[in-house]
């Protein structure tokens, strides 16, 4: 429920607070006083487009804030809690328009974006104006207003869910069909590069290996004499170093046994020298495993220029080209057994769309049901609106789809997440008049009572009272009777919801359980907006101006006493 709205530098609004009662509340007042605007306001609230047009001339911005009573709903909870913001008694919604365009918005103080108004609005405030009447005739929209009257959540999620399902499973089934159909290419080529690579047959770690022997063999003369060299000055010498690190041995050993604390620098000296020995046969072993041979040295460059055009194309190092044929055989052993897969994708997909199929015809069943209900509900506030002669029907139909894989009855049709059937609201506004498609009515006043119709029987069903309803130009094209109905019907969806209605019509005003006045003032030469609740004889004379205009005299005054004493 709105518990308070304030506007700041909207048009001709310089500063406007005010503070709706529950229940219904009627706006009044004359032609240009700034009603629209304040209709304008809460839209900026619930997300809607935001122009520097609307700022007040001479204003940098315009700010509107409004305070709502949290309803409670779980899901408006759950979404304030994935936007960071703590569930609290109230909601308070903010939102500035610059005079460079730019807008940003605040829900508890918290920073949003429009988008995200636009989310949370729905759980607070629901606007019908004008433009909401004629959205009404689009068949997706009168869709929506039957699930959201009687049809279970958990089926149209069902279907939603099972639709998805249908559709992995037959992208699953198409990816096989592609893969059937480029399987004979494809093994052709990896017939062929597992043959390139069978034909090298290499093995993890060849290629640094050859390239170690390659080395060697580039170099032997080389190294033979750097071995031979080396092996003079270790052992072979005149002055060997293992001769001179075994008398050094001998010596420290010798001071060691007169004393002298060397027994530790003679144990070094031996490991050195066992340490040498073992490097002697070391190089020994090398020097003698060295030959300069031009036939390996070839046969090794030639094995590696094979290796090196498998890493060109496959990867390097060697392991990738390995890893590479592994993923050949892995495929090839899948491209093998395609047609099997396909055949069991294939399946899974026809039980897929069986189970939709299913799913779906149930969902048109409840959608039937409940559009059946909400007619009938519709039908009765219509005829308290003194349009009770009027026909009002469904028709329910499927759209053909060529190329769609679900038949019924022999015919391929549309479907989606949402279900199969559509539906298009007819109307017949008068006895022995055809059924029309409701976009064709010709009468504003009939739209408006319509759509008030629909939306109350909607309301009256709904799990969640509490809301804001903004009614706006809903009493377009009526008088007499039928505007005194109008008011019993928003007074009956005021025991439900917090109703609030910009009229012209003092029949509505005056069954009101609360009535604001808003008027067109000057100060300091400049219009500005002054909304005041009304009371006691202020509300009578408002009621004997809109009844008589600015000519008030004591019949209408009289008469307006009447409607409040009615109400």
């Amino acid at each position: 429920m709105l518990e308070r709205l304030e506007v700041h530098g909207l048009g001709i609004i310089d500063e406007v607070s005010f503070e709706p009662p529950a229940g219904l509340v009627a706006l009044t007042g004359e032609t240009g006083a700034g009603k629209s605007l304040l209709v304008e306001s809460l839209k900026l609230l619930a997300g809607g487009r935001a122009q520097a047009s609307m700022i007040r001339t001479g204003n940098a911005a315009l700010r509107v804030e409004a305070s709502f009573t949290a309803p409670g709903d779980g899901a408006l909870d759950a979404m304030l809690t994935e936007l960071g913001i703590p569930a609290c008694e109230s909601v308070v919604i903010r939102r500035e328009v610059h005079a460079s365009g730019r807008s940003r918005a605040w829900i508890n103080d918290v920073a949003v974006t429009a988008g995200t108004l636009q989310r949370i609005a729905p759980h607070l405030l629901a606007i019908h104006g004008q433009h909401e009447q004629y959205g009404l005739a689009d068949g997706a929209e009168q869709r929506r207003l039957v699930d959201a009257f009687g049809v279970p959540e958990t089926l149209r999620e069902r279907v939603a869910r099972l639709y998805e399902r249908w559709r992995e499973a037959d992208d699953a089934a198409a990816a096989l069909a592609r893969a059937r159909d480029a399987r004979r290419d494809r093994l052709d080529v990896i017939a062929f590069q597992l043959a390139e690579i069978d034909a090298v047959a290499p093995e993890a770690g060849e290629d640094e290996a050859l390239e170690r022997r390659r080395q060697i063999l580039r170099h032997a003369v080389r190294l033979r004499e750097l071995g031979e060299t080396l092996l003079q000055r270790l052992a072979e010498g005149e002055t060997p170093v293992i001769g001179e690190l075994g008398r050094a041995e001998r010596e420290a050993a010798e001071m060691a046994g007169y004393g002298a604390g060397l027994a530790d620098v003679a144990g070094r000296l031996k490991e050195a020298r066992i340490l040498v020995e073992e490097s002697v046969r070391e190089v020994q072993d090398v020097a003698g495993s060295i030959d300069e041979d031009p036939a390996e040295l070839e046969a090794v460059e030639t094995r590696l220029h094979r290796l090196e055009q498998l890493m060109l194309k496959y990867g390097s190092p060697i392991e990738a080209v390995v890893e590479h044929r592994e993923r050949l055989i892995s495929e090839r052993a899948d491209l093998d057994s395609v047609e099997d897969r396909l055949s069991e994708a294939n399946r899974q997909r026809a039980e897929a769309l069986a189970a939709y199929d299913a799913a779906a015809r149930e969902l048109d069943t409840a959608r039937m049901n409940a559009g059946k209900r909400l007619l009938e509900g519709a039908a009765t506030i219509l005829d308290r609106l003194n349009m009770g002669g009027s026909r009002l029907e469904l028709r329910w139909f499927e759209r053909d789809d060529p190329d769609s894989p679900l038949e019924r009855e022999g015919r391929r049709v549309r479907f989606d997440a949402g279900g199969v059937a559509e539906c298009e609201l007819l109307i017949a506004p008068n006895p022995g008049e055809e059924l029309r498609p409701m976009a064709t009515i010709a009468s504003g006043g009939e739209l408006s009572r319509l759509h008030l119709a629909l939306r109350t029987a909607l309301r009256t069903s709904g799990p969640s009272p509490g809301l804001t309803l903004l009614f706006d130009e809903v009493d377009a094209g009526l008088g007499g009777a039928a505007a005194a109905a109008l008011g019993d019907v928003l007074a009956t969806l005021a025991e439900r919801d917090q109703v609030l209605v910009v009229t012209h019509l003092p029949q509505v005003a005056a069954r009101a359980a609360s009535q604001l006045r808003v008027e067109k003032i000057l100060t300091n030469g400049r219009a500005v907006t002054r909304v005041t609740p009304l009371d006691g004889e202020a509300r009578v004379g408002e009621l004997a101006r809109m009844l008589a205009g600015e000519a008030v005299g004591a019949s209408a005054i009289e008469h307006a006493r009447a409607l409040l004493a009615d109400r």
